[in-house]
């Protein structure tokens, strides 16, 4: 949000720079990001003086240019060739400088050089209105009067200033702040109290602005008002002003609208946008002659029914709109957008003022839902001040009959609305030294709470009980309080405890942080990059894709989608990480970097209907699940003259997610599964009965749908799962083992389709103590074999860390082993 410092210094007087004003607001809450210098007029008119032409003689070689001596205040006048009509001796005129850059009305800006016109010399430039910016006149140079002195500067002629925009970093609790008058209101807190060290100031009340005191009628002028939708309206004024010549807005006027951001219409428009940037209430000005029936209602769009907008956009309403009509048409979208039928023109000399308190929820949803934001419905979505909704017509009417020759008539007003009103809050004295943690002087609390228009209705000796304005909708509890207290009071005020006393808590359980940073480490050490998504995706991802997909752990049926969505690509909440994962993949190809192994630690949510125990119609019920998942595409090895690059397979992946597994303590299983949707060969992990997680190639549809073009590999883990069955919270050392470890060779005939995982897990289960590894170095088929029948060549290495094994020991262990096998898998020793 913008705020002039030249506005904010009329409504609150003060000798303070702009950059110590900026630490003040952000040291009470309003937080300066940056600020600007902003000039009246583009450029300044920097490098632009009076001149005084003492001679004008015509140009030798062209009829139309003359060339003139122009005394710039120097001691040597400046020949200029110009070609306006009106050049003569004896006229003071507006002189560019060589090396001055001219602003004009209308096109780009453009540096004066020093150069030949026809011959003749020429170094500056007598300017026209348009051409520095200052008006739309270009019939002939400025004409100055006599008593401006040579090498007085442009900007001391037309008077221009700098002034000093701040960019607030508006909260959107601090609906208190969205106005020069709001920031007026915590500077002046912040001042006078001495928020700031080195900064404070008396600086006296803030000075109201100039208003029209209008009577208020019940609805009985020329144009009735209605509201049929009180729950989205708790206010609703109306004014008609007659007489009123439509036009440019005064100079000033303009000049502090265009450098907080806000481009000159005309002056019943720069009216309400300037009530809206001082007081914080939007309004909104119909051409009265073209509302039909003498009337104004507030209500429900109906099905179907169409606007235009004043963006020329034709927009389907929804019956939850809330819209202001006539009795024949809508007019605008309330508190958001205004319609192009019922607007201002030139030819306009009747205005209705609109002034209404809409709710907050009600605009939200409709901005939300037609894709609109507008300076009216920022506020109205935050709330504004019912106090000031009549205040701001009265502020207007003083505007438009000084700048337009209006005349104002009574304030009409709609009788039977309820809308915000104050509420109490008692707040005790130990509550607020037990949170502060000192004790506040109570008369500079009492004090604080007044410059901040929170009145203190009642005092004893164990507190206050004070009445907090409507307009303050984050103010509701005793500690809200005391943090209006403490922003103003100064947080940098709080001085430190000498001593700070805690107790130490011993947690039984596994670390959950804990165990996220030893995923993460082990998977940076093995060459993985951590990326971190928004929660919210595209919507588009459940209604078009999943749609077609048959996966049991993503479907359309269980997306969570907003009902508010910030834009299209955040219109669900994610069901996986795999899509971000995509789009990161797709993203980065896009730059050149199509090698990739990324990792995200995060959550997922989806939504699944039951039926209640406690009743017979169905419930919703949400899931919220903590996952990792690693993504691998691309090559292996980056490109090398010797070796080959490589690509990257379904085994390096389950490779990777083997040596997670390991790095937590967990030694588990694996199934083959068929195409799973997203994932078109895969397998599941398991511990036991216990599943961990998933891995394989994804589907090529959905990797064309992210717009990928390469093999992706996946693995998706249930982080909770994995931190039950981990037996290892921490990475443990020991020593290397003293004694030999021993391999044998076995060569299994079996059936085709036995997996080596029943082999190896068969062969864990006959030696628990000896056996460290199960390898699988050959696999024969062929014309030696049987048809059905596959040759596995396993490898065992055996080891006792505490002694040298014997030839009968390993003999046995080898017996038990290849029975185990035997049993399990039908296989036989060839």
């Amino acid at each position: 949000m913008k705020i002039s410092y030249r506005w904010l210094q009329e409504l609150l007087p003060n000798n303070k720079s702009a950059e110590d004003a900026a630490a003040v607001l952000t040291a009470t809450g309003l937080e300066v990001e940056g600020i600007e210098s902003v000039d009246d007029v583009p450029g300044g008119l920097r490098g632009l003086i009076v001149g005084r032409i003492d001679s004008c003689e015509k140009h030798p070689d062209a009829d139309r240019l003359q060339v003139c001596q122009v005394n710039v205040g120097s001691d040597e006048p400046l020949q200029i060739v110009c070609g306006a009509s009106n050049a003569r001796a004896g006229l003071h005129v507006i002189v560019a400088q060589v090396g001055a850059t001219l602003h004009p009305t209308k096109g780009e800006p453009f540096q004066i050089k020093k150069g030949k016109i026809r011959g003749q010399a020429s170094l500056g430039m007598l300017c026209a209105e348009d051409e520095i910016g200052v008006g739309a006149g270009h019939d002939g140079i400025i004409e100055l009067e006599p008593s401006w002195n040579p090498g007085t500067t442009a900007a001391d002629v037309y008077a221009i200033q700098v002034d000093h925009v701040l960019e607030i970093g508006l909260t959107p609790n601090r609906t208190d702040g969205m106005s020069h008058w709001g920031v007026a209101r915590d500077l002046r807190a912040g001042l006078l109290h001495g928020t700031v060290e080195g900064c404070q100031e008396d600086t006296g009340s803030i000075v109201l602005p100039q208003s029209r005191p209008l009577a208020t009628a019940s609805n009985s002028g020329k144009i009735k008002l209605f509201v049929d939708y009180s729950e989205g309206c708790a206010a609703y004024y109306g004014l008609l002003l007659e007489g009123i010549s439509v036009g440019p807005s005064p100079v000033q006027v303009q000049r502090r609208l265009r450098a907080i951001g806000i481009a000159p219409q005309n002056n019943v428009v720069d009216a309400t946008n300037y009530v809206l940037h001082e007081m914080g209430q939007p309004l909104h000005a119909f051409d009265a002659d073209s509302l039909s029936g003498g009337e104004v209602r507030v209500r429900r769009a109906s099905k179907e029914e169409k606007l235009t907008t004043l963006d020329g956009i034709e927009r389907t309403l929804h019956e939850d709109d809330m819209v202001i009509a006539d009795t024949e048409k809508v007019l605008c979208l309330a508190g958001v957008y205004g319609g192009q039928d019922s607007g201002v023109s030139d030819s306009t000399h009747r205005v209705l003022l609109e002034s209404a308190c809409f709710d907050p929820v009600v605009v939200r949803k409709m901005a939300r839902r037609h894709g609109l934001s507008t300076d009216a419905s920022f506020r109205f979505e935050r709330g504004v001040d019912p106090l000031s909704v009549r205040n701001a017509l009265e502020r207007a009417a003083f505007l438009l009959e000084s700048w337009s020759g209006a005349n104002p008539t009574e304030i009409n007003k709609v009788q039977g609305l309820t809308p915000p009103i104050a509420s109490d809050i008692t707040l005790e004295w130990a509550y607020l030294t037990t949170i502060v943690g000192i004790e506040l002087d109570k008369k500079r609390v009492l004090d604080i709470l007044n410059d901040l228009d929170i009145e203190t209705t009642a005092q004893n000796e164990k507190g206050i009980t004070v009445s907090v304005p409507a307009y303050r909708r984050d103010v509701t509890r005793p500690a809200d309080l005391v943090e209006e207290i403490l922003r103003i009071h100064g947080f940098d005020k709080i001085p430190m405890p000498k001593r700070i006393s805690s107790a130490m808590q011993v947690r039984g359980e596994a670390n959950a942080e804990r165990f996220r940073n030893q995923i993460a480490n082990t998977l940076v050490g093995r060459g993985f990059q951590e990326i971190m998504s928004n929660s919210m995706t595209k919507l588009s991802y459940a209604e078009s894709l999943i749609n077609d997909l048959s996966d049991e752990e993503i479907n359309a049926k269980d997306h969570i989608a907003l009902l508010n969505p910030l834009s299209a690509d955040l219109g669900a909440m994610r069901q996986s990480l795999l899509f971000q994962g995509l789009e990161a993949i797709a993203r980065n190809r896009n730059f050149q970097h199509p090698d990739l192994r990324l990792f995200e630690l995060g959550r997922t949510y989806r939504k699944h209907s039951g039926e209640d125990s406690d009743a017979s119609d169905l419930t919703t019920h949400f899931e919220e699940t903590e996952r990792l998942s690693l993504w691998m595409t691309g090559r292996t090895n980056p490109e090398n003259w010797n070796q080959d690059t490589g690509s990257v397979g379904f085994y390096q992946l389950k490779e990777e997610a083997l040596t997670i597994l390991d790095a937590l303590g967990i030694q588990g299983r694996t199934e083959t599964v068929a195409n799973t949707g997203v994932l078109s060969d895969g397998i599941d992990l398991y511990k036991g009965d216990v599943r961990l997680g998933r891995l394989g190639v994804v589907n090529p549809e959905v990797t064309a749908f992210c717009d990928v073009q390469q093999p992706v590999f996946w693995a998706d883990f249930l982080l909770e799962p994995l931190l039950l069955v981990s037996s290892r919270s921490t990475i443990q050392a020991k020593d290397l083992p003293k004694f030999p470890s021993v391999r044998r060779d076995l060569s299994l005939l079996l059936e085709k389709g036995t997996s080596f995982g029943a082999i190896r897990d068969a062969a864990w289960q006959a030696e628990k103590h000896l056996l460290k590894r199960v390898g699988l170095f050959d696999v024969y088929e062929g014309d030696k074999l049987e048809a059905n029948q596959v040759s596995y060549a396993i490898s065992l290495t055996l080891q006792d860390e505490k002694k040298t094994l014997t030839d009968k020991r390993i003999d046995q262990c080898i017996k038990r082993i290849l029975e185990s096998i035997t049993n399990l898998t039908g296989a036989k020793l060839r």
